[in-house]
């Protein structure tokens, strides 16, 4: 009878690792390293997987990397993932002279050279588009593309200085109260009331220097030029709409500075990797085929 017991809770381990490794959950423990800009600010990220092809995670503004809970677990049984909290976000350091789109792809640089990673995929949501695409220019060789979430919708559109002096002003002189205000703006009349409270109060909780600094330079860059320097695939997994601050994607203007298309996802908001999960990591791994590597299904 024991012999049989104990057959049966082997079989049941198995069968449990089995599911696992499919759900994606088998991949190793995350280690949390902290890495040191050339500033001296620490950069605190969370690194797993063993895949020769490495995924780096960028949040957006006022985020952190667990924004990628639900893509680093599933995506490292293939590939090496980094998810780094950006300077003035999350665990990193505060105390940055000059907060700018550049000093935090530098601050990819400087993670990408000290983990060693040799070729390297760049997943930037919303604010981690440009600085995935700053970063590309500045590592020729080693980042193979950069994956937009929610971002570089048109090169070509600018926002109109009044509404940009509008939303500086009100950061500046009310942090939390604009932030609070101009959230639900960004949100799907679907995305889970749960999840909008999460969102709202981890935004609320970031650094009001750095969000104000990082507002005021990201919002004077020119996407034509990032995207031509950038000389790299840029493919974005954008939302299709449906929520107030929206913006189209218009892949036949983007493909005039760099080799760019995008894919959407409905019923979603600016979120689309914690709103629609499942969705989201099926899109990814659909473009990321199209780069090769471990694990890419090709």
């Amino acid at each position: 009878m024991k012999k049989r017991l104990t057959g049966v809770f082997v079989s049941l381990t198995c069968f449990s690792t089995l599911i696992s490794f499919a759900m994606g959950g088998g991949a190793d423990k995350a280690a949390k390293k902290t890495i040191r800009a050339d500033d001296g600010v620490n950069i605190v990220c969370e690194v797993r997987g063993k895949g020769d092809t490495a995924l780096v995670f960028l949040h957006g503004w006022c985020g952190d990397r667990e924004y990628w809970k639900n893509q680093v677990d599933v995506f490292a049984p293939a590939y090496r993932v980094v998810a780094p909290d950006q300077a003035g976000h999350g665990e990193s350091g505060k105390d940055r002279k000059a907060w700018t789109t550049e000093s935090l792809a530098k601050d990819v640089e400087t993670v990408v050279k000290d983990l060693g990673l040799k070729r390297v995929i760049l997943v930037g949501h919303s604010m981690g588009g440009p600085v995935g695409l700053l970063a590309a220019k500045r590592m020729p060789g080693t980042v193979i593309a950069v994956i937009g979430v929610d971002t570089l919708q048109n090169a070509e559109f600018k926002t109109p200085e009044e509404m940009r002096k509008k939303f500086l002003e009100g950061f500046a002189t009310d942090f939390q109260g604009t932030l609070r205000g101009g959230f639900p703006g960004l949100l799907h009349e679907k995305t889970d009331p749960e999840l909008k409270k999460w969102l709202t109060s981890r935004a609320e909780a970031q650094d009001q220097k750095m969000a104000v600094g990082l507002m005021r330079d990201m919002t004077g860059l020119d996407t034509t030029v990032l995207l031509k320097e950038a000389k790299v695939p840029v493919r974005c997994i954008n939302s299709g709409g449906g929520f107030k601050f929206f913006r189209p994607t218009d892949v036949a203007v983007n493909k005039k500075y760099a080799d760019f298309d995008a894919v959407t996802i409905e019923d979603v908001g600016h979120y689309p990797m914690l709103e629609k999960p499942a969705e989201f990591n099926q899109k990814l791994r659909g473009v990321l085929k199209e780069f090769g590597g471990k694990g890419s299904g090709k």
